[in-house]
């Protein structure tokens, strides 16, 4: 009986082993931007991220309108203007795609 209960628990770590090992490669299949560097001014937010990634910067203006900036890739810089919607900048931050 020692032996069974021994190789059933055996059984049962292997198992729950596998699915973590096989979700490693899955996870590092996708590469994502390895850092990002923000700027703000008054008027404007901007990011730039590294990595093979798809990032886009974002703002919400004082008159509490939301604008975005073109969606862009390794390390060129995107950038959400509010002046283009006749405001300044209250916050902003970048969204990974």
């Amino acid at each position: 009986m020692r032996l069974k209960t021994a190789a059933a628990a055996l059984a049962a770590s292997a198992v729950l082993a596998v699915p973590a090992v096989a979700a490693t490669p899955a996870a590092a299949a996708h590469a994502g931007p390895a850092a990002c560097s923000t700027y703000s001014n008054y008027v404007s937010y901007g990011a730039s991220c590294g990595g093979t990634g798809s990032y886009y910067a974002w703002a919400i203006c004082q008159n509490n309108k939301y604008v975005s900036g073109p969606v862009r890739s390794g390390g060129v810089w995107s950038y959400a203007y509010c002046s283009n919607v006749g405001s300044t900048l209250r916050s902003g931050g970048y969204t990974l795609v």
